[in-house]
């Protein structure tokens, strides 16, 4: 089994679409049989006999009107009592095309090792169509079977778009009158041989849905303009996003869309994987920027919700919490580029998530002014049981907590006890 084809080039037009072998055979095409390609001789014989195997997708054009065909050409190394080759193209909703030539002798009694080149009759296919093709030699020899998928272009291929009728959706244009809110829409080079039909409707992220009114343009009279209504103009909902901003000296995320838009929005918090739960009473105006907090969008004009994390790439903290150490001494450094207030609880790391307070004045609460730094002077006894420092603004309604035990003291005792 070979890899899958997919063409990309240039489509040809007109080519030459009957059989052909190498000059000076006598080549004859013969009924094919479903025994003759369903039984096989496990001979000896090369798994190479088929190479220099080309397919490749051609326009054919008769009075006006164009098909797709599959044109299929390859070489075979004749070996042992080969006498001819089959080819087989199969695709699901399609009947099986199958071809079987002759070639007679070649090259006197002695054929091993010659070449006959082969070029079979084109096979009709459709745009997009996934085909199945598979080459035999005659008589069959399992281990020369030779197969591959082939894909043909599809409608969005420039060469095929325009010219086969089932891919041919003409042009459009329109104006807006925003008064009577609506589009007035013109179709051009459109098929003349069936109805084209037209509605609005709300594009997503590859699809476009809505349920606007339908309206048909018989081939007759596609001459006439279309008038299509619409409540209110929406801009490509994705877009919206880019509106979104962080107001650094007031703690705000700020959405401002480009026009305006009915949605029903809240903040969430993500665990990093696909969910995003739900935070209760917490506004726009009192957050702490961190990579997991989002927003949660639903638009009015579909069910699902849209998250947006604003602050998932980029450095966007505006305060920061690091452990020091010199001459033995312990102590947190906090610096604010915003005012704010900070709880800070000095406690015993219990689990990854869980941090248990110590008795005695291990909890503070400090007010700091824009760009300022607070020290947090750690006792000598601190080592002793490796204690942590957890931190978290206290001036907003959503702050994720920063846990810290990164004491060099215990750095060094754990060393000391591997």
């Amino acid at each position: 089994m070979r890899n899958h084809i997919i063409q990309m080039q240039r489509i040809e037009r007109n080519q030459h679409c009957g059989w052909n072998c190498s000059e000076g055979l006598q080549c004859k095409p013969r009924a094919y049989s479903l025994l003759s390609g369903f039984h096989c001789r496990n001979h000896a014989v090369s798994s190479t006999i088929f190479h220099s195997v080309n397919i490749s997708t051609i326009l054919s054009c008769e009075e006006g009107k164009c098909s797709l065909q599959l044109r299929i050409t390859a070489s075979a190394n004749v070996s042992g009592d080969m006498h001819g080759v089959s080819v087989c193209a199969n695709s699901a909703g399609m009947i099986g095309n199958c071809q079987m030539y002759t070639f007679g002798q070649v090259g006197g009694k002695n054929s091993t090792g010659k070449q006959v080149d082969v070029g079979f009759e084109c096979i009709p296919v459709r745009p997009g169509q996934h085909v199945f093709v598979s080459l035999k030699t005659l008589p069959n020899y399992c281990k020369a079977m030779w197969s591959q998928s082939y894909f043909v272009p599809e409608c969005s291929h420039e060469d095929i778009r325009d010219e086969i009728p089932e891919c041919i959706t003409g042009k459009l244009s329109y104006t807006v009158d925003a008064t009577r809110k609506h589009l007035i829409v013109n179709v051009k080079d459109a098929p003349k041989e069936t109805d084209y039909n037209l509605r609005l409707c709300h594009r997503h992220t590859v699809i476009c849905a809505g349920n606007g009114t339908h309206k048909t343009i018989k081939p007759q009279h596609l001459q006439r303009s279309i008038h299509l209504h619409y409540s209110r103009a929406l801009p490509y909902l994705e877009d919206l996003w880019s509106d979104v901003t962080y107001e650094m000296n007031k703690d705000q995320l700020v959405w401002q869309p480009r026009c305006p838009v009915k949605v029903t929005v809240s903040l969430c918090h993500t665990d990093g994987k696909s969910s995003c739960r739900d935070l209760s009473n917490v506004t726009f105006s009192s957050v702490d920027p961190h990579p997991t907090l989002c927003m949660k969008v639903q638009f009015t004009t579909e069910v699902k919700t849209w998250i947006k994390c604003p602050f998932s790439e980029g450095n966007f903290s505006v305060w920061t919490a690091k452990m020091m150490s010199q001459g033995g001494q312990q102590w947190a450094e906090i610096t604010t580029w915003v005012k704010a207030n900070f709880s800070v609880l000095i406690c015993e790391k219990k689990s990854s998530t869980q941090c248990k307070g110590k008795e005695g004045k291990d909890f503070k609460s400090l007010v700091l002014d824009r760009m300022k730094t607070a020290v947090i002077n750690l006792s000598e006894n601190a080592c002793e049981v490796c204690v942590c420092i957890k931190v978290h603004r206290a001036d907003v309604l959503f702050s994720i907590p920063v846990l810290m035990c990164n004491l060099q003291c215990c750095f060094n005792e754990k060393k000391g006890r591997l």
